[in-house]
């Protein structure tokens, strides 16, 4: 009987010290964890700094000697520049300066909107400027920079933080000094866009956070292009061009074949077309013409594959695949052949599924734009170590494009589809990433959050994210500790601790990936003892606020989190999920959240109602038949070792008899 309690334990130990093993990975290999140090904000030594007297003094005890020149771009920055106005009325209790004028006298002073000099502005960037006599002028070489010159102005010289879609950080200053050293400001990234609700769905917080790419939705053929600003058809468009209601039925040539049949559909999702077929090209041309004369506005036009795996297999599609070693290459003909038609358009195409790979011989026209769309990526490593699996597919994909290709956009995913509201501390990878996209052709990033509102943490991923995608260069520690301060007010110490303890035990994990599973984590930043820590600290922070409304309902988005951690941990701790299950439910009603996944159902009320009280019930039988286990076992190992006993002893007594 020793001898198996020895084996046994041997066993469930080195079992345990595989999973500890598996569970670790090369803290060398990635980028120092993120720290969150609140008191590195100090909003009182801000303060003194801003009264200290400097070139120019912009108010002064509720007053000011300023107004607002607006002489150029005058509606299309309207709301912008009232912005100003009431931003900097707010600021400096200055209630009847900063009157918005066009036309300026003599011995005044102003805040010039476009009427200054614009010397080393590119894009949508801006430059701040001053005069001898104390004139400030914001310029750029589009009303986008100009809203971003006046945002950058409001954030960088006087403090303000629009942290949140429905929350701004406005800074009381009774005094205001400005130094006159002259700033121009460009993006690191041409095209921006923050694909996630809350900066979708509130415009004047997308423009705030200078995602140029957000846009209203717009209706393209009988698609849209999801918002993406700047856009025709933005993904998933072959139908747009060659519908399968139209064209099918009298040419089934011009879709995939399939198991010896052409399908424009096959089980349930939208196939390939035959993209060697000689008739699909001027079919195509011919619809892209039709759609720019629509929206002559839109810049970028992409044609790209469906979202299948689905390929055409006749013998002119074989052959071309095996020509060029990709399957991109009949469409990148294409691709380029459109450019040359289109030679004021960007054209772009999806370098996704299939179609990742670079076709041999075929470089991109000077107008084609790929957008390469990495959905296996790594959350963990830095696409530019390519240290693992994901970030090496992710580095290579990056690489091979930007050597046949001169426009090469992001599609960058950076939640966890599987668990919307799981804690997912992915922030310190981003800004290795983009240092690395910059070094590769990239001109634009897309960030995929959640289409679904309030996510976890979707409002500060969305603010840090915006602020690398204009500087990667940013100070992401610094920003995070002002923000989580402004933000959390006296619940921002419990906030920085939780974020930190996340950051610093995901470093332990074997990977962070976009459709990761709880139980994954059960020995880094998910463990039992962590999840406790979580709990007791959004636990006190919600009792360090609870005098202001506003601030709670922040910290409960966070609550949540931790109470999805605890519901869906690894382990078989009923008693715990069902406690933070109970407390889930009329949270989770509270703050409006539909969905626990991506897309896909169930709704939250399914989950609520079915789904989730399925998965305890299952739980609960599991522990039941361990449990039944547990008892049998050494019942049955007790039995075992009788009956070989007697086995034995059977043998030697025959063996004594012979």
């Amino acid at each position: 009987m020793k001898k198996v309690f020895y084996i046994l334990t041997i066993m469930a130990l080195s079992v345990l010290c595989v999973a500890a093993v598996t569970a670790c990975t090369d803290p060398e290999a990635l980028p120092a964890a993120i720290y969150i140090d609140i008191d590195s904000f100090d909003e009182a030594g801000f303060i003194a700094e801003m009264a200290r007297e400097k070139d120019i003094l912009l108010a002064e005890n509720g007053e000011s000697e300023y107004s607002i020149n607006i002489a150029k771009y005058g509606s299309e920055i309207a709301a912008d520049v009232e912005f100003l106005r009431d931003t900097l009325r707010e600021i400096t209790a200055a209630e009847a300066a900063f009157e918005i004028v066009s036309e300026t006298e003599s011995g005044k002073k102003y805040i010039h909107i476009g009427t200054g000099g614009t010397e080393g502005v590119e894009n949508d960037g801006y430059r701040l400027s001053f005069d001898a006599d104390g004139s400030i002028y914001i310029d750029a070489l589009n009303a986008d920079g100009l809203a971003n010159g006046i945002y950058c102005f409001l954030e960088d010289k006087l403090g303000c933080m629009f942290v949140r879609h429905d929350f701004s950080y406005i800074p009381s200053l009774p005094v205001v000094y400005l130094d006159a050293t002259a700033v121009t400001d460009n993006p690191d990234f041409q095209w921006r866009r923050i694909y996630q609700y809350e900066v979708t769905h509130n415009s004047d917080w997308a423009k705030r956070l200078k995602s140029n790419g957000t846009g209203e939705i717009v209706e393209v053929g009988d698609g849209t292009n999801s918002g993406n600003r700047y856009w025709g058809t933005w993904c998933h468009s072959v139908y747009t061009y060659v519908d399968p209601d139209i064209y099918f039925e009298s040419h089934p040539e011009y879709f995939a074949l399939i198991d010896g049949e052409r399908r424009y559909e096959y089980e349930g999702t939208p196939t390939a077309l035959c993209l060697t077929n000689p008739e699909i090209y001027p079919i195509i041309e011919n619809r892209m013409r039709e759609l720019m004369a629509e929206h002559p506005e839109a810049l970028y036009w992409d044609i790209s594959i469906n979202d299948s795996y689905y390929v055409c297999e006749c013998a002119s599609c074989t052959a071309s695949y095996e020509k060029y070693s990709s399957h991109m290459g009949a469409m990148l003909n294409i691709v380029n052949r459109l450019a040359a038609a289109f030679p004021d358009k960007y054209i772009s195409t999806l370098a996704y599924f299939y179609n990742n790979i670079v076709p041999v011989g075929i470089e991109c026209a000077d107008n084609v734009n790929i957008v390469i769309a990495p959905i296996g990526t790594s959350q963990l490593y830095p696409a530019a170590t390519g240290l693992n699996a994901a970030s090496a597919e992710c580095k290579r994909m990056v690489e091979e494009w930007s050597s046949v290709a001169k426009n090469i956009i992001i599609w960058d995913y950076v939640i966890n589809f599987d668990h919307l509201l799981l804690p997912y501390p992915n922030y310190s990878v981003q800004k290795t990433n983009l240092e690395f996209y910059k070094e590769n052709n990239v001109f634009g990033v897309f960030h995929q959050g959640s289409r679904e509102h309030t996510n976890e943490q979707s409002d500060i991923r969305s603010y840090i994210l915006s602020k690398q995608l204009w500087d990667i260069d940013a100070d992401i520690e610094k920003l995070l500790a002002k923000y989580i301060a402004v933000t959390y007010g006296e619940a921002a110490g419990h906030v920085a601790e939780y974020l930190n303890i996340m950051h610093e035990s995901v470093t332990r994990a074997n990977d962070l990936d976009l459709y990761d599973q709880p139980a994954w984590h059960y020995f880094d930043y998910l463990s039992p003892s962590n999840l406790a820590r979580y709990d007791k600290l959004t636990e006190s922070a919600i009792e360090a606020v609870a005098a202001d409304p506003q601030r709670t309902d922040f910290i409960k988005e966070l609550r949540l989190n931790v109470l999805y951690a605890r519901m869906t941990q690894g382990g078989f701790n009923i008693r715990d999920k069902a406690e933070a299950f109970e407390e889930f439910i009329p949270l989770v009603k509270e703050l409006g959240v539909e969905r626990p996944y991506e897309i896909a159902p169930p709704y939250m009320d399914e989950f609520i109602n079915e789904t989730y009280p399925e998965y305890l019930s299952l739980q609960k039988l599991w522990v039941s038949l361990i449990t039944i286990g547990a008892v049998i076992l050494p019942f049955g190992i007790v039995a075992g070792i009788l009956a070989i006993k007697k086995f034995c002893g059977g043998l030697s007594r025959r063996a004594s008899a012979v």
